[in-house]
C-alpha cells in the first residue's frame, strides 16, 4: 500500500513540474516577445528620426551647393550622393544590418544556461 501512495505521490509532484515548467516557458517567451517589440518599436521611431534628419541635412547640403553651382546641379549632386550612401548600405548590408541582427536576436532567444 505504501508503495502505491508513493508512486501517486511521483506523477502528482511530475505532474506539478511539468505543469512549472510549462508556467516558465510561457513567462520566458512573453519576456523575450516583449523585449524583442521594444526593440523593434525603438528602431522604428529612430529610423524615422534617422530619416527626418537626412532629409533636412540634404536640403541645406543643397542650399550650400547652390551658392557654388545652379539649383538643378546641387539637387543632382546631392541626389547621387543619396544613391551611392544606398548603394554602400546594400552591398554592407551582410556586416552592418544582417549579422549584428542576428547576433541580437541569437543572445535574445537563446539563453546560455538553455545550452547548459
Amino acid at each position: 500500500m505504501e508503495d502505491r501512495l508513493s508512486i501517486d505521490t511521483l506523477f502528482r509532484e511530475l505532474r506539478r513540474y511539468a505543469h512549472m515548467r510549462l508556467h516558465y516557458a510561457r513567462v520566458l517567451a512573453v519576456e523575450k516577445c516583449a523585449y524583442l517589440l521594444a526593440i523593434l518599436a525603438f528602431a522604428c521611431i529612430a529610423g524615422l528620426f534617422i530619416a527626418i534628419a537626412i532629409c533636412y541635412l540634404s536640403y541645406s547640403f543643397v542650399h550650400l551647393l547652390q551658392i557654388y553651382m545652379g539649383a538643378i546641379a546641387a539637387h543632382a549632386t546631392i541626389a547621387v550622393v543619396l544613391l551611392l550612401i544606398v548603394m554602400l548600405l546594400y552591398r554592407q548590408r551582410r556586416c552592418w544590418i544582417l549579422d549584428p541582427m542576428a547576433r541580437l536576436l541569437s543572445r535574445i532567444l537563446i539563453d546560455d544556461e538553455e545550452l547548459k
